[in-house]
């Protein structure tokens, strides 16, 4: 059984009377475990499936099924959970606190899902030890301005996929 599967996946947007077809028939299988990138030129749709699997949108046919559950039968509080729970993104814009430390950006979606002080701080120090960011997690080590815009990016792309690997794992063990 795939984590995510997609048969025959569409996303048409009406644009007054045309018709712009984003998706066109994408059919995937993604495994538990799995690492992916969503690679294509610009305008293939790449963000569009991502919104789709991402639980952002719904598409205009097709199917999806995410824990062999289809997506589109799900309510707004068990897509709302599933956002909040089970999905991770580690978006092109970071979507980081440039003045917060690595650590507490890693926690910040651990602290809209409710999850307990102790554990969130585990949890997200656990997340920033997988990407080799553990000597930027305190605020003695952490400077924007000491290091060259090449390492900040590296820095910023590492801790977002800290981020998305800690929020990936809310309520049950990696």
């Amino acid at each position: 059984m795939a984590l995510i599967e997609t048969r025959d996946l569409w996303k048409t947007y009406v644009m007054g009377s045309e018709e712009i077809h984003a998706l066109q028939g994408v059919s995937i299988e993604i495994e538990r475990g799995d690492y992916v990138a969503i690679m294509g030129p610009s305008g293939s749709g790449k963000s569009t499936l991502m919104n789709l699997i991402g639980c952002l949108d719904t598409p205009s046919k097709g199917s999806y099924l995410l824990n062999d559950k289809e997506v589109a039968s799900m309510n707004d509080d068990e897509l709302a959970r599933i956002r909040n729970e089970e999905i991770g993104f580690v978006f092109q814009t970071f979507n980081l606190l440039p003045r917060a430390t690595a650590l507490h950006n890693v926690e910040l979606p651990l602290i809209y899902g409710g999850v307990p002080s102790k554990e969130r701080q585990e949890r997200a120090r656990g997340a920033l030890e997988k990407v080799e960011l553990t000597s930027r997690a305190s605020p003695s080590s952490f400077s924007w301005s000491a290091s060259t815009p090449r390492t900040r990016r590296g820095f910023r792309t590492s801790s977002a996929a800290a981020s998305a690997s800690a929020s990936a794992w809310h309520g049950r063990s990696p």
